[in-house]
């Protein structure tokens, strides 16, 4: 597979920060915690300053909690996007091309996790790494945080965006298929109702489903297609 886009730096940097978040409140809050405790060797006897003392260790306490969550959270989305991306690029042939972490100029706030393009079509992945019993009902979903199958569909319409003017390509060949894939195996898909116009994956069936999907490009659109959204990623990186 060739990889046109590299991963992007933003769920590191946003590890690292969290993570640093986490010491920033817990030392502190220890610190204040054993020298609180009398029969301790480290106690010190705060007098008036007791009250704000017991303030600033609940404080210290709850903000690092938030901190651990946001850290467990920027590093499972980081493990899974790496998950996908390594599938991808290790079961597909040169015939598809990756870019990961994409941010078009046609979008605010967001990117793209990953995009596949090759023969089979064009493909706007939406990676989640949650495990257990994960159900969706169109695009209610349980066990979840958010609608990622709406985040998908949003993704793939951006990149029709900039193939709506092209002559080269038949409407059924601008389509743009947005895909939620579960990068972690221990996920259980229960589908109530099937989200419109999203298909959702586990990875163990993700590049299955992208190879055996009827050809519809040649190289030459391919190329056409992959310089169309490298020549569309936004300028300023997100990352």
């Amino acid at each position: 597979m060739r990889l046109l886009k590299p991963a992007g730096s933003y769920l590191k940097r946003k590890v690292f920060e969290s993570l640093m978040l986490v010491l920033l409140f817990l030392v502190p809050f220890f610190v204040l915690f054993i020298t609180s405790i009398d029969i301790l060797p480290f106690y010190i006897d705060f007098g008036r300053y007791e009250t704000p003392r017991g303030i600033f260790l609940v404080l210290f306490f709850m903000m690092g909690l938030f901190s651990i969550r946001r850290f467990q959270v920027y590093r499972r989305g980081l493990k899974g996007e790496k998950a996908v991306a390594t599938i991808l690029s290790e079961s597909l042939n040169d015939e598809y091309s990756l870019l990961n972490d994409v941010t078009l100029t046609n979008m605010k706030n967001s990117d793209i996790d990953h995009i596949v393009v090759g023969p089979t079509g064009i493909f706007a992945i939406e990676t989640k790494n949650y495990k257990g019993r994960i159900s969706y009902y169109g695009d209610d979903w349980e066990g979840v945080h958010g609608k990622p199958s709406v985040q998908a569909r949003i993704n793939a319409v951006k990149i029709r965006e900039f193939l709506e003017d092209s002559p080269t390509f038949t409407p059924s060949q601008k389509f743009v298929e947005g895909l939620v894939v579960f990068a972690n195996s221990q996920a259980v898909l229960i589908e109530k109702k099937p989200p419109g116009r999203v298909k959702v994956l586990g990875i163990n069936s993700l590049t299955d489903y992208i190879v055996n999907k009827p050809k519809k490009f040649s190289a030459q659109e391919i190329e056409f297609i992959e310089q169309t959204i490298k020549k569309n990623i936004a300028s300023i990186d997100t990352d």
